[in-house]
């Protein structure tokens, strides 16, 4: 029996959920559907995470894991569940498993498959994980001649965590050169930079729950992750998805399951670091249908969380309380069939700045129905007004008997709200949007 069966026995009736983004507050809104969630506290949490049935928000960041712990302590958190990413390298989760606390969430050295592009890629070629060839370099200087003579286009990737901008596609020397300096300055690029071979085909998102071996899929989604239509401009952290992906067939899930999923949860448990909590495959379906990884996340996407959890049939928390009991195999991951679109609404100068302020207008509409949802990411209030702090704002997302039903829904609600710099795609789940190369 896995050393991970102390992680919680009892109900999971009092829960943290770390983090300020729309991820979040899908996670919230989720949780507070549940009828044993009797108290929901966010860390820092924003504007609508704090509008949802008995919840709080903290003024606790997600990185002072010192707070965070001792606020566990204090309130008696039965459950915490972490949303992204940079507390998990930080090492959160053991220190919460440490006093005893149930946690979704992998521990700091299985972060490191996120936490760090060289490890994971070097995790991947131990153990025949497919995945684009890669050259690794810690010095700025080889990776620049290593681009004045690779094949073209090359992605050129910061090791370390960058909030979704560590990644640049380069069609020209120039653009490799100048990415190649960008990234090296980065925080991230401090650990190395790899050069990698630019693979073709169509990308989708593959996510699953696990506790050691035994994991549940979520239902297939598809990120879109560059800023303007027709995939066009920079790399963002996702401007909308879709779910379920109509390109994932039950083949290629398992594919992807066979060939990526499974060999990692072994190699990990194997290893004696036991995974455990939402593991996200990037993934690039290549011409012959053969899935190759592009990235790992240790957690649940975001944008595919808005619209994986608005499909969720099944109480959510009650799916975290099996997986933190080891009962992870006896429950199912129930997706109802309509299909779920979300478009993000993004502040001025995103992705590379963070900049843009101001009242929203428009949040008093209709949002609050069965198939309508209005998630915020980077909202606060101030004065009793909902106000946008830069970076991903809102993330509207609907549901609908099909996807261009869902995407209507979505636009329409869109036309209703605005802030100043609202950029967004008009193209979330249109097929010209979908297939082109990473």
């Amino acid at each position: 029996m896995s050393d991970m069966n102390h992680r919680g026995t009892g109900d999971c009736a009092r829960i943290l959920v770390v983090g300020q983004g729309a991820r979040e507050h899908a996670l919230v809104w989720a949780l507070a559907r549940s009828p044993g969630a009797r108290a929901l506290w966010v860390a820092p949490g924003n504007a609508g995470t704090g509008m949802e049935p008995r919840t709080r928000n903290i003024p606790i960041e997600p990185h002072e894991v010192d707070a965070l712990t001792g606020f566990v302590r204090q309130e008696h958190i039965d459950l915490v569940v972490i949303g992204p990413e940079a507390p998990l390298v930080l090492g959160l989760a053991d220190r919460l498993e440490a006093q005893g606390t149930a946690v979704i969430g992998p521990r700091q050295d299985t972060a490191r498959l996120e936490g760090s592009k060289i490890a994971c890629k070097r995790f991947c070629q131990r153990h025949g994980i497919p995945t684009a060839p890669a050259r690794i370099h810690e010095d700025p200087g080889d990776a620049l001649r290593d681009v004045a003579r690779c094949l073209l286009p090359v992605v050129i990737k910061a090791s370390g965590l960058c909030g979704g901008k560590g990644v640049i596609i380069a069609t020209t020397r120039e653009e490799a050169e100048t990415a190649v300096r960008k990234l090296a300055q980065l925080p991230g690029g401090q650990e190395g930079l790899l050069v990698e071979e630019c693979l073709q085909g169509w990308e989708t998102s593959y996510i699953v729950l696990a506790q050691g071996t035994t994991y549940v899929p979520c239902p297939s989604a598809q990120d879109h992750k560059r800023l303007q239509d027709h995939n066009r401009g920079p790399n963002t952290g996702g401007m909308g998805a879709f779910s379920p992906a109509h390109r994932v067939t039950a083949e290629l899930e398992e594919r992807i399951r066979h060939r990526i999923i499974e060999p990692t949860l072994v190699a990990l448990a194997h290893s004696g670091h036991p995974y455990q909590g939402f593991l996200y495959a990037g993934i690039m379906v290549d011409r012959a249908g053969n899935p190759h990884l592009l990235e790992f996340n240790c957690r649940l996407g975001d944008p595919e969380a808005q619209v994986i959890l608005f499909r969720l049939v099944d109480d959510l928390r009650l799916i975290f309380e099996a997986t933190v009991q080891n009962r992870l195999g006896e429950v199912r991951w129930t997706s109802g069939p309509e299909a779920a679109l979300t478009a993000v609404l993004a502040a001025s100068g995103y992705p590379e700045t963070s900049s843009g302020s101001g009242p929203i207008e428009g949040l008093d509409g209709p949002d609050e129905t069965p198939d309508l949802k209005v998630f915020h990411g980077a909202t606060r209030m101030e004065n009793g007004q909902v106000v946008c702090v830069g970076g991903r704002v809102l993330a509207v997302t609907g549901r609908g008997a099909s996807l261009t039903q869902a995407r209507d829904r979505v636009y329409a609600r869109i036309e209703h709200l605005w802030f100043a710099g609202m950029q967004y795609r008009k193209d979330i789940g249109h097929e010209s949007a979908n297939g082109l190369p990473h």
